[in-house]
């Protein structure tokens, strides 16, 4: 294979001009099911397209061999990251992210914008891979995208499990239908149907793709497009929810919906997406995906599902456990127009650069925003913490997709030397999250660390409260403040850096230092409203995951297990900084 990082090393941040700007454009079914076997093809180290037929032995939707009669699925992740024997838990512990882009087969900006997500993923992992053959134009990519715009996608490759449906309902995209068949998707679910046990769920193959996913991963975060207005919502989004109630994850769910309104950017002038609860926004429904993702697991609203089509589905397949449904699922309503033309998807030129002013959607149309919105999604399902520079050295990526993180790897990736009379800045970021509640450094003798310390994966609390109340570690000045996600207009996609001195001079000559940056963030999440349904604390794993430590989620799928493991501290893959005369 062609080895391209060596080449692209020096291209930071290279204007856009110098190559022409992809125009985005509506896809025919064959088209994306083309376009998504041809990804696989070109990038087949990090993506892999199946059926929900042939990975979930579903009905096909019609007797034909003929995609419309096919639900296709596209996952993308880095299977050599987390391969070595020491990074097990932290391959456990790598979250799912979901999206899907059709649940209603006449709303048609989400499954181009849900296919093009993929092939920016893709493309940047394959690219900073250095696995690229000759036919992916990684010189264009680099020209067209910063370095450190590329390094980002490429980390959420290796750090999530995205799993992407352009079309769940491809039997409705094909012919341009709401419904698969005479049922509508959206009204297809277990959650406040009309009877516990109900023949109204679960009818579409649709819904039992959807749900088979669920089944076989542990989602955190779920983007669902759809159109008609243009706004994004999230839970609740039922009938049987009291007027004005709001969910127990209202202000993280809130949260998230601010910054995935302004990441899209200005639908005109003066608007941007709006964003609130499903009731008060859209409309209550019965057997909506958004709520069924949500509260599946611990709601008394949960439904069990008896369909007849298709020859029926069992219905312990609606019988779910305490933990695969608690996700936060955002309901994008992309556009007033369900089908826009052409000339209001936008483009690629300058996808990332804010401000995402209103430009008659001549580049900022309706795809370029719903691909923003997926990728942020994607972002913050994990904190995560990054120091990116010390003194003018700066560290363009620490993680390298197709390579397997070792400790002696993650050891060695950022290095420097230093004399103890000097001091040292160190900046840092902080991704992932919203609001920065404390963040410092922490630094002292490698020797002096816990062997557990590997930088492979994060920690849990007894472990990081080791080292952060051991003499032998100094700590930098405590610090708050916000993340990129948290800005708005031009500043939104922004990273905020955080910097700190190190004082070095009570470190031997020959001393190897190890210095980390660590994070505690979203910390309000914990909080539920005063108007709140019911009356229970935040139910997500994302809440849960970053507020409390004494949460644990575990799903057993195979050889795929996966652990939602609740921490407060987060930390960053160390700088080492060697003590010289």
């Amino acid at each position: 294979m062609w080895r391209f990082g060596s080449i692209c090393s020096f291209l930071l941040f290279i204007s856009t001009s110098s190559v022409q700007a992809k125009d985005y454009r509506r896809l025919s079914l064959n088209e994306i099911v083309e376009e998504m076997y041809e990804l696989e093809r070109l990038h087949p180290n990090f993506v892999t397209v199946t059926t929900s037929q042939e990975k979930y032995s579903l009905s096909k939707t019609c007797d034909q061999e003929e995609n419309r009669c096919y639900n296709h699925l596209l996952f993308i992740e880095d299977p050599f990251i987390y391969s070595h024997r020491r990074a097990r838990r932290a391959k456990k512990e790598r979250p799912d992210v979901l999206i899907s882009g059709a649940l209603h087969g006449n709303e048609r900006v989400g499954p181009v914008a849900s296919l093009e997500t993929a092939k920016l993923l893709a493309t940047a992992a394959t690219c900073e891979s250095g696995l690229a053959s000759p036919e992916v134009d990684c010189i264009s990519f680099y020209e067209k995208h910063s370095k450190r715009q590329i390094v980002w996608l490429a980390r959420l490759v290796s750090t999530r499990r995205v799993i992407i449906v352009p079309t769940a309902n491809q039997w409705g995209y094909h012919y341009n239908s709401r419904y698969e068949g005479s049922f509508d998707p959206n009204r297809d679910f277990p959650f406040d149907q009309t009877s516990k046990e109900s023949s109204l769920c679960m009818r579409t193959i649709a819904a039992r793709t959807l749900n088979e996913i669920f089944l076989d991963h542990l989602i955190q975060m779920s983007v669902t497009f759809h159109a008609g207005m243009e706004s994004i919502t999230y839970e609740w989004g039922a009938q049987s929810v009291p007027n004005n109630k709001l969910s127990p994850d209202y202000y993280a769910e809130d949260t998230i919906a601010r910054g995935l309104s302004n990441f899209a950017g200005k639908l005109s002038t003066n608007t941007k997406y709006q964003y609130g609860d499903a009731n008060s926004i859209v409309y209550a429904i019965r057997g909506g995906f958004e709520d069924y993702a949500y509260a599946s697991s611990w709601s008394d609203l949960v439904n069990v599902c008896n369909p007849t089509t298709y020859g029926g589905y069992d219905k312990s397949k609606t019988l779910y456990d305490s933990v695969t449904l608690r996700t936060y699922n955002f309901l994008v309503e992309t556009s007033n127009s369900k089908n826009p033309s052409d000339n209001a998807l936008g483009s690629d030129n300058n996808l990332f650069t804010a401000p995402f002013v209103y430009d008659n959607n001549t580049d900022n149309g309706y795809v370029a925003k719903s691909i923003r919105i997926a990728l942020m999604a994607i972002d913050v399902v994990e904190p995560y913490v990054e120091i990116v520079q010390v003194r003018s050295k700066e560290f363009m990526s620490e993680l390298k997709p197709g390579t397997q993180l070792r400790n002696r790897w993650s050891r060695g990736k950022k290095k420097i030397k230093s004399r103890s009379s000097q001091r040292p800045i160190v900046r840092w970021t902080v991704g992932g999250s919203f609001t920065v509640d404390q963040t410092f450094l922490i630094y002292g003798p490698w020797s002096q660390l816990p062997k557990y310390f590997d930088s492979i994966r994060q920690l849990k609390k007894f472990q990081i409260e080791k080292v952060l109340n051991d003499q032998s570690f100094s700590k930098s000045e405590i610090q708050s403040g916000t993340t990129k996600w948290f800005q708005d207009d031009s500043d939104i996609g922004t990273e905020q850096e955080f910097s700190a001195k190190l004082n070095l001079k009570n470190f031997s000559i020959g001393t190897k230092i190890a210095v980390y940056a660590v994070a505690k963030v979203d910390q309000s999440w914990q909080n539920r409203p005063d108007a709140v349904w019911p009356d229970v604390s935040p139910q997500s794993h994302m809440a849960n995951g970053r507020t409390n430590t004494g949460y644990v989620a575990k799903k057993s799928s195979g050889a795929n297990d996966r652990i939602v493991q609740g921490r407060q501290i987060w930390i960053s893959i160390p700088l080492t900084i060697e003590i010289t005369a």
